[in-house]
């Protein structure tokens, strides 16, 4: 399926059929030069249908605006390995490329493009195996990106030789190509991912797929999702919170409903991250209690009601289970965390908590500094 980068107004104009007005074609073209759209044929078409995808990957003026943070995670214990990132005593992130098919605007990682054009190379992913091989705390590995599904060779070759690791366990893949890039979800991707799936040895291969709204269950991305639930590959599904788009417990509902009929595991909704450009797509925290209060209430059964997970700069929370909003302050929120900060440095010992972002409680519990929305 043919992709294509889109970095001049005129251009995106006579893709999509779109006419931005005077007003706003100056903005637009000041963000097509440092977030240029990027689409699938088959999302182009999708999204002339559905002003829910459309929203999700066409530029929006209110992205040059700079309302929250450059970076999510400067909490990030470092690796000095490019394209590996830990947060977590047991898991890690591998990161094999920044590039999508496709570019959400919302994507935390949206900024990452800026300065990582280019896959991660092969010594560095020697680096990484070796560095996860080196210890035995880590049982899962992430492999995200980017989607890594872009490079099917360089996907398998980490595939293969975390295999040969004997602590590592789960092995997930995230990727959102079911829902803009179908196709890619052939009989050679899942023979291949079935190849390092072993249940008997308690070794699975994961799928994590990210659908935000019905109208993305389509007949291509139905036949995609169902090639792999038809495999004993797990795969679970996660959500963010979109406003305007599916800050509206019916439509998730609708949403992950479809998708537990599918086979998929309704994992998690997440938060919109506080980044510059995208305020424009994020909710209050109290609007995504409302949402989980509505599902609680009678409404949906647990098999489709999702943890709702916040994003802060050092690991996730679920407010109401593992964490609380200790204060608000302004624009922001006090979070109370279920994290210490022993936690990180028994990991890395020069770890330090983000400057005037965090306080430490008297038994060493991580309270942190959280931009809400309205």
């Amino acid at each position: 399926m043919s992709i294509r980068q889109i970095k001049t107004i005129e251009e995106l104009e006579k893709l999509t059929g779109k006419k931005f007005p005077k007003n706003e074609r100056e903005s637009i073209t000041k963000i097509l030069e440092t977030m240029p759209v990027r689409l699938t044929d088959y999302l182009l078409e999708l999204s002339k249908s559905s002003p829910a995808v459309a929203a999700q990957f066409l530029p929006n003026i209110n992205e040059l605006k700079e309302d929250g943070l450059k970076k999510p995670f400067s909490g990030v214990m470092k690796t000095g390995i490019p394209g590996l990132e830990r947060m977590y005593i047991d898991r890690c992130i591998i990161m094999p490329s920044s590039q999508c098919p496709a570019y959400c605007r919302f994507c935390f990682r949206k900024f990452y493009l800026e300065t990582v054009a280019m896959p991660m190379n092969y010594i560095n992913i020697d680096r990484a195996i070796e560095y996860i091989k080196n210890d035995e705390r880590l049982k899962g590995v992430l492999i995200t990106g980017g989607d890594p599904l872009m490079d099917l060779k360089r996907l398998e070759y980490i595939i293969k030789n975390l295999r040969k690791i004997d602590h590592v366990q789960d092995i997930r893949i995230g990727t959102r190509s079911p829902m803009f890039d179908p196709e890619r979800i052939d009989d050679d991707l899942v023979n291949m991912l079935l190849k390092y799936h072993d249940f008997e040895k308690m070794k699975p291969i994961e799928i994590a797929v990210h659908f935000n709204h019905s109208d993305e269950i389509t007949k291509q991305s139905i036949a995609a999702v169902t090639k792999l639930t038809a495999s004993p590959i797990q795969v679970y599904n996660q959500t963010v919170l979109l406003k305007g788009i599916n800050d509206d417990p019916e439509i998730l509902m609708d949403l992950f409903r479809k998708l537990h009929l599918l086979g998929v595991e309704i994992y998690c909704l997440y938060h919109c991250d506080p980044l510059n450009g995208i305020k424009h797509f994020r909710t209050s925290i109290q609007k995504g209690i409302e949402i989980k209060k509505y599902f609680r209430g009678g409404n949906a059964t647990g098999r489709i009601n999702p943890a709702y997970i916040i994003d802060t700069q050092i690991g996730k929370v679920e407010i109401g289970v593992d964490a609380h909003i200790e204060k608000r302050e302004g624009d922001f929120v006090w979070i109370k965390t279920p994290y210490k900060l022993s936690t990180y440095t028994s990991v890395y010992k020069d770890f330090k908590l983000p400057a005037g972002q965090c306080k430490l409680d008297k038994d060493g519990y991580i309270s942190i500094k959280y931009l809400d929305a309205k």
